[in-house]
């Protein structure tokens, strides 16, 4: 995977990351589209394809069904891999509901959904076999991705500790350390990564943070951000642009495309049925 990357850098093609999907597979489609990408051109997904959103199903179809695309495991992957157990929804045991109350209803009634015929017929055979095929996926899903200018990673490091002994929670969780870091994580890499809404990092900006891409301050040496936020948060309900972000690792162009989907109570609710 990171060889792959490399390569496509290498010869001058784009490698584009984008943060959190959540589920939102038609504005994901959206944002590829306007990537224009060749057969060439890679994409890393930085975590966090599901839960909360309409189709996490149809996010998690897209990313593995396209050897365009490379992802990195989010919390919510992490997530899902140790709570979706179809067999226990009447009873959840305490990893189920934690998964549950974090967004994965919405995964659960899409998975559910796609393999209900109209006349209300569940195959369960089918839907259990591709649940543990999907997260037999996740569990193998890397935590973070090594480049040559880049660290991919969806939550981000812990700058108290050795980069290159950290266990994977950190890489799926850490937030405040990383984000108020005072020195480069890597002095020679930007770190990509989402997991934590841009507009809860970019204070200083106030209500015009919303929507837009977090960098930090500190700087690698060749005068990078040394750390870049593209959790965007396309989920959200406020009265606020809700946007899904893609970074250019060739050009450090940002892409971006507001939510296509409707998101008002009436489709929370939906998203949530099964």
């Amino acid at each position: 995977m990171e060889n792959d990357l490399q390569n496509a850098l290498d010869n001058g093609h784009n490698v584009w990351a984008i943060g959190d999907v959540h589920g939102f597979s038609l504005t994901l489609e959206a944002l590829l589209d306007e990537c224009e990408l060749s057969m060439d051109d890679r994409v890393v997904l930085l975590g966090d394809l599901i839960d909360r959103g309409p189709d996490s199903f149809d996010v998690v179809r897209i990313a593995r069904s396209d050897p365009r695309i490379h992802c990195v495991k989010g919390n919510h992957e992490d997530m899902m891999v140790e709570g979706f157990n179809l067999e226990s929804l009447g009873k959840p045991d305490s990893d189920m509901m934690t998964w549950l109350h974090n967004g994965g209803y919405a995964t659960v009634a899409s998975y559910i959904r796609d393999y209900t015929d109209d006349f209300g017929h569940e195959d369960s055979e089918r839907l259990l076999a591709q649940v543990e095929d999907d997260k037999e996926w996740m569990q193998r899903l890397p935590s973070h991705l090594l480049l040559n200018q880049w660290r991919l990673v969806h939550a981000g490091y812990d700058p108290r500790l050795d980069i290159e002994d950290q266990e994977e929670s950190i890489h799926l969780w850490i937030r405040r350390p990383f984000h108020s870091a005072t020195k480069p994580i890597d002095k020679y890499r930007t770190v990509l990564f989402g997991h934590t809404p841009t507009m809860s990092l970019n204070h200083s900006m106030g209500h015009e943070g919303w929507g837009k891409p977090w960098f930090s301050i500190t700087a690698t040496v060749d005068g990078r951000s040394a750390s870049i936020g593209l959790d965007t948060c396309v989920f959200h309900d406020e009265n606020k642009p809700a946007l899904l972000t893609a970074f250019n690792l060739q050009t450090l162009e940002v892409r971006q495309v507001p939510r296509v989907e409707p998101w008002d109570k009436d489709a929370r609710e939906r998203a949530n049925q099964y």
